[in-house]
């Protein structure tokens, strides 16, 4: 019977794989030195892959010689070799960590991105990397501050609200809280919204999940652009509806529609 793997089966020699693992080599000189390892970014350890490498394991251990098992993977003997002398040795058939390039930013360099980000959430990666003064594409610095937590969004529009009317709906709401479905039928809540043809200058802001609607994550505007179009409507108990819609444009322009 063949063996079914999965990579949480395998006991890892490493304890802390997640983390920078320390080895020793020789170089050229003679002199050992130090290198950090990292996990593989590559899906080398994807779980459809460990199963089938598991499947060599199953099959060496049904008794089935090294040649066989190649066979049957559809692979070289020597890849075949390699992964089932892993198992012997370490228990498991995942890709270990790797060398890899050097990292081209350093903790401090990290740092100071996730601290001006947060400041500045609307700020995009290639204004960061020329602000900081970073020696690297700004893919690099896009890549740092997802690691750091933040994710990009397109930041939501919303129309500029005063404190006074701030203050208003929170005190409406907490003083009629406590009223029934009868007292709500007779509220109407009024709005009014204005698109326009040309997009925000913010397009981009870096801010953790479910943080939308957070102060500093909106962008507070008015209106903007050659073309203006303001929507006037209202809901109910009874449903939602249209009032009024206006077109405002520039004087070398008409209006359509």
């Amino acid at each position: 019977m063949i063996r079914s793997f999965k990579e949480g089966d395998f006991v890892t020699a490493r304890q802390d794989q997640h983390n920078f693992a320390i080895s020793t080599h020789k170089d050229m000189g003679g002199r050992g030195r130090a290198r950090q390892l990292h996990n593989p970014r590559t899906w080398a350890n994807r779980p459809e892959v460990i199963a089938r490498r598991g499947m060599m394991v199953g099959l060496r251990e049904a008794g089935h010689s090294v040649s066989e098992v190649a066979r049957q993977m559809g692979i070289s003997r020597a890849t075949a070799q390699l992964w089932l002398h892993r198992f012997e040795r370490e228990g498991h058939v995942k890709t270990g960590p790797r060398s890899g390039r050097p990292r081209v930013l350093s903790a401090e360099q990290d740092s100071r991105i996730m601290e001006e980000i947060r400041a500045s959430p609307k700020s995009s990666a290639t204004e960061l990397t020329r602000q900081l003064d970073l020696q690297c594409h700004p893919s690099t610095t896009r890549r740092h501050i997802r690691e750091g937590g933040l994710d990009c969004y397109v930041p939501a529009v919303k129309e500029t609200l005063t404190e006074v009317n701030r203050e208003g709906r929170l005190r409406f709401a907490q003083e009629n809280i406590h009223h029934g479905i009868d007292f709500w039928r007779k509220v109407i809540f009024t709005d009014e919204k204005t698109f326009t043809s040309v997009a925000s200058s913010e397009r981009v802001c870096w801010r953790p999940r479910n943080t939308r609607y957070k102060r500093e994550h909106i962008c507070e505007k008015t209106r903007s652009g050659r073309v203006s179009v303001s929507v006037h409507g209202w809901m109910w108990y009874g449903g939602v509806e249209l009032v009024k819609l206006q077109c405002f444009e520039s004087e070398f322009a008409s209006c359509v529609g």
